[in-house]
């Protein structure tokens, strides 16, 4: 019996030692090691927006383009209405005793004897605008070969009732009258017959007469 408690007795000595030994070790480890700064967060800065100052960091943001207030554009003034020319420069209305133009182009001729000798091919005029001839259109199918003829305008009386031009010339005479040319037809036949032309034989040269006896060079 007094074996037994020795044994038991040593043995919790032996385990208060240990645990003792035990706690001291981990008292040491925590006393001897570093110990880390706690990690501190940044504080982000306060905006400058309420300051009027400008962050570079954080820019302030544009205003929107709808936000401005634009003026309206002033409205153009209208343009004062034209004034049209004299009354005595302008015809309102084609009288009586007028022909147009193109009512006198086309019409028939006739001579005293009521025979129809051709048509109106063209009018000319001076240049202060004065009508000085006409050009008939005489013989000829449908226009086809047909041969201009031109008289002087007191040669001719346009009667516009009837629609007729009457002349007191026969057909015959007219295709016996010389054909009518206008200043294109007449430049260009010039030019035709200079371009045919032979060109004239230059001199020889390197000859020559003194006192009635040629020299040789």
């Amino acid at each position: 019996m007094m074996k037994r408690l020795l044994m038991t007795t040593a043995a919790a000595s032996l385990l208060t030692i240990g645990a003792s030994a035990y706690a001291q070790d981990n008292n040491t480890g925590a006393t001897g090691q570093s110990q880390q700064p706690p990690v501190v967060t940044p504080t982000p800065p306060a905006s400058n927006s309420d300051t009027g100052t400008t962050n570079m960091n954080n820019p302030a943001t544009p205003p929107a383009a709808g936000d401005a207030t634009t003026a309206p554009a002033p409205a153009a003034e209208a343009a004062p209405p034209a004034s049209p020319p004299p009354s005595d420069a302008v015809i309102s209305a084609q009288s009586d005793g007028e022909v147009r133009a193109d009512q006198l182009i086309g019409m028939t001729v006739y001579n005293a004897e009521g025979e129809k000798v051709g048509s109106v091919h063209d009018i000319l005029l001076d240049k202060d605008g004065k009508a000085t001839g006409v050009v008939l259109s005489v013989g000829g199918v449908l226009g086809v070969g047909a041969k201009s003829v031109g008289l002087t305008w007191k040669e001719i009386d346009v009667k516009p009732e009837q629609q007729q031009v009457q002349i007191s010339y026969t057909k015959d005479q007219l295709e016996a009258a010389p054909d009518f040319k206008t200043t294109e037809q007449i430049n260009s036949e010039m030019n035709a017959q200079q371009q045919a032309a032979p060109p004239a034989p230059a001199a020889p040269a390197g000859t020559g007469t003194s006192g009635g006896t040629t020299s040789q060079p």
